[in-house]
């Protein structure tokens, strides 16, 4: 605390004191603390289901606190909308961009906002800008070019150049890396880097927690919408930081040799198959097995399950199951072969979220609930709770809406989606994305028990550190191509990593 005329001065630009905030049976913010200093990246972590959104989003002006007081640049902020909080200067980049794919770089950046000349909008002006903002950002960027066209990662850029714009004086980063390649994540930092210098505060939210000691200066965490923790994040370690997360220590499995349920019969055998992006793949996957595909971006991982679950058409090669070829040209005849998807995009591909958890449990196997053409809710209800508690479902009941749930939650639904279906063969597209570390060790132990209980398990995943724990075998693809296999004790990361970077080439 400073003075300056004989007013205390606060060192932060914005503080939350005390922050409560009431769903229907559910606190989901308990007296909240949090603040931050200008020109700091101040890491906000937490399990899934934390209240990291909620503050983040009663501080965006979405919903309104129930206790408690928001500062921010020594004003109070009372009964603001979105808007409001905009022009104190607090931008917001959301996980899914709030960006028109149709419209170019300049008009995204001003939309809403266009500056105007003689009665019409200043074009010249608008590109102009647009143009100094990618400089300040030190990027090179067609600022005419439509939004469609840009990579991910320039996309980000787009929307830091947006806050720019709005003269943001911190900006909430919810997630900003999720489907970020290594070279924009890197980007992604150096922009950070800068805004720092210009004494531009970021709240910075990820579930990486390697990327929190890359950018962050402090960190402060949330655990069931109670403050835990904040401190200098070099005070942290991650063991500590993991544990004051999710309240215990994680256990951490290691996969070997001896720890595997693969039998020798062969559930699934892919054979000399290509598609529009894959050329002469051929798989095994056995009884009790999980099987990892591992390669870059683009590379044809997803395709692999995509072809196999009949979304996209087979030009040439066989696919048997059982020993006996099959023709699948729809998710529906997957499904009839006892073969389930979990999607990478959970929520647009996977749920339903505006039906209830039961709903979406049963959506593929509710006919087993059917008697003379009523539905046997009472057996039901039974098995969809005894799921909630199998798997750790956190939900009040089963009739909560599913967009309720947290990520990791969401994804258990899902999975019990396809164990009440009878699934033998699950094909799974990052399963823990956008998921804390303890609900991953959650997932791991229900893909281990899965496999021990004589399904098999495809997994794509961007995290080869994931398929090394839990996997028996690595497939590993480059450019549509399966370029080599790793199995046992011979699955090593360096390895790995060669043919899928350079597909073995020296």
């Amino acid at each position: 605390m400073s003075f300056k005329g004989g007013v205390a001065l606060s060192e932060y630009i914005l503080e939350m004191k005390d922050i409560c905030k009431r769903f229907p049976g559910v606190l989901a913010l308990d007296s909240v603390d949090f603040s931050v200093k200008p020109g700091e990246v101040h890491c906000l972590i937490g399990a899934n289901g934390a209240g990291k959104s909620t503050l983040m989003k009663i501080l965006a002006g979405v919903y309104t606190k129930d206790e408690g007081s928001v500062e921010f640049d020594g004003k109070r902020l009372e009964h603001v909308n979105t808007l409001d909080v905009k022009r104190a200067g607090i931008a917001v980049i959301y996980q899914e961009l709030s960006l028109v794919d149709g419209l170019s770089v300049g008009e995204n950046v001003f939309l809403n906002n266009f500056p105007r000349k003689h009665g019409t909008i200043d074009w010249a002006t608008v590109f102009s800008r647009t143009e100094e903002l990618a400089k300040e950002l030190n990027q090179k960027i067609d600022v005419k070019a439509p939004v469609r066209s840009l990579s991910i990662g320039q996309r980000q850029l787009v929307e830091l150049m947006k806050c720019l714009n709005s003269n943001a004086k911190l900006i909430v980063m919810d997630e900003p890396s999720a489907t970020l390649s290594q070279e924009e994540f890197n980007t992604l930092v150096k922009a950070i880097h800068d805004l720092k210098k210009r004494g531009i505060a970021v709240v910075y939210i990820s579930h990486r927690l390697e990327e929190l000691y890359m950018v962050g200066d402090r960190l402060t965490v949330l655990r069931d919408g109670i403050h835990v923790m904040t401190d200098e994040i070099s005070n942290v370690t991650m063991d500590e930081l993991v544990e004051a997360m999710i309240g215990r220590k994680v256990e951490v499995l290691k996969k070997d040799s001896t720890d595997t349920s693969r039998t020798d019969e062969v559930v699934l055998e892919v054979s000399n198959l290509s598609t529009r992006k894959l050329k002469d793949i051929s798989l095994k996957l056995h009884k009790g097995e999980i099987l990892g595909l591992y390669g870059l971006v683009g590379s044809g991982r997803t395709e692999i399950l995509r072809a196999v679950y009949g979304i996209d058409p087979i030009q040439s090669g066989e696919i048997k199951i059982n020993n006996v070829g099959v023709k699948i040209k729809s998710p529906r005849q997957a499904i009839a072969k006892s073969i389930g998807l979990l999607p990478e995009n959970r929520k647009t591909q996977g749920l339903v979220l505006g039906l209830p958890v039961w709903e979406n449990m049963t959506m593929v196997s509710l006919r087993k609930f059917l008697k003379r053409l009523s539905i046997q809710f009472g057996k039901l209800y039974k098995e969809c709770n005894d799921y909630v508690g199998e798997l750790s479902i956190k939900t009040p009941t089963v009739h909560t809406m599913t967009r309720n749930l947290s990520g990791g939650n969401q994804q258990k639904v899902i999975f019990s989606k396809w164990l009440s279906s009878g699934a033998e063969i699950l094909l799974v597209d990052e399963p823990t994305q956008g998921i804390d570390i303890g609900a991953k060790d959650e997932i791991y132990k229900i893909l281990k028990r899965m496999a021990a209980d004589g399904n098999s398990v495809i997994i794509v995943s961007s995290e080869l550190s994931e398929l090394i724990q839990v996997c028996d075998s690595i497939e590993v693809m480059f450019h549509g191509r399966r370029v080599a296999r790793f199995d046992g004790d011979d699955i090593e990361e360096n390895a790995i990593l060669k043919y899928a970077i350079a597909g073995g080439a020296q």
